[in-house]
């Protein structure tokens, strides 16, 4: 390994890990799969367990997958901070009793030049890092109004000449309550064993979710209300708390607000969507403090159902 590539790997943790996290240097790898699934749920300051209902509830929460019918496919870009594209396809499809789920996703950090042993201004040709995972799920109604899903996911990372490949396991269980509207459900996610990458052994980024959502609908509204909050426990740093809030006009046009606290970069967010036919397309807008830059998420979503 060349001694650019250890400092790159540092700076790349470094710039994955203040956003996703801020957790303590090096307690965690993977730390891309905190990054986030859609732009729905990035608007709302990714207050989503509860509210999972669509093809990302894979990522989210994947009991959340057994409220799609028929099939559902959702594409998400991610314009991120220093030019790193961030690229999820994810589609559901009604099955076995349940609905199945496969998701991808791809972290590209672009193109960098690489410099040999000794000191010298002339790069030594250019390699290009990325994050990758793949994950297979499954959810289903276990009793009325209660679902589980579990989803498994094969991961890798790569800098230069340097690789490491890892899995995890996420599981999610969602409650329609007897209070007409509120749901609540927890998820846990990236489960998973050590994985070494050089001479550094991490876990993955291991987190626990619990949220609930309560949904209004009224004639005075035209359309619906939903308000939601999730307290994110991961392995390696402090509680953390989201709110969310999505207004629906008549399902075609939806407004969303969020809030991420304890975070030491990321703060409030919005977003919105719109209905066309089978086709809903959606937008977040997440700033990043200190000059870091914003990120920019879009989605689009088909399904039949919309």
């Amino acid at each position: 390994m060349s001694r650019c590539t250890i400092p790159l790997a540092a700076t790349l943790l470094i710039v994955t890990t203040a956003f996703a996290s801020a957790g303590e240097p090096g307690s965690s790898g993977f730390t891309f799969l905190r990054l986030g699934n859609g732009a729905r749920a990035g608007g709302m300051g990714e207050a989503f367990t509860a509210v999972a209902d669509d093809a990302t509830s894979i990522y989210w929460n994947p009991a959340g997958m057994a409220a799609v019918e028929e099939v559902e496919l959702n594409l998400t870009h991610n314009e991120w901070l220093m030019g790193i594209r961030f690229e999820q396809a994810t589609v559901v499809n009604e099955m076995w009793g349940g609905a199945a789920g496969l998701s991808f996703t791809g972290l590209y950090y672009g193109s960098l030049d690489r410099y040999g042993e000794d000191p010298s201004r002339r790069p030594d040709g250019t390699f290009s890092p990325s994050d990758l995972a793949l994950s297979l799920g499954y959810a289903r109604d276990i009793i009325p109004n209660v679902a589980i899903g579990a989803a498994f996911k094969i991961i890798y990372s790569k800098i230069d000449f340097e690789s490491a490949t890892g899995y995890a396991f996420d599981l999610g269980v969602t409650h329609k309550t007897k209070i007409e509207g509120l749901t609540l459900a927890a998820s846990m996610l990236n489960l998973g064993p050590q994985t070494s990458f050089v001479e550094e052994k991490f876990y993955p980024p291991f987190q626990l979710r619990v949220g609930g959502a309560y949904e209004i609908r009224r004639e005075a509204l035209r359309g619906g209300l939903i308000l939601a909050a999730d307290a994110v426990f991961p392995n390696d740093n402090d509680t953390k708390v989201h709110f969310g809030l999505e207004y629906a006009y008549q399902k075609l046009l939806m407004l969303r607000f969020g809030y991420k606290s304890g975070y030491d970069v990321q703060g409030a967010t919005m977003g919105a969507g719109i209905v066309w036919n089978s086709l809903r397309f959606d937008y977040a807008y997440m700033p990043i403090d200190y000059d870091l830059g914003d990120a920019h998420r879009f989605s689009l979503t088909v399904t039949p159902s919309l």
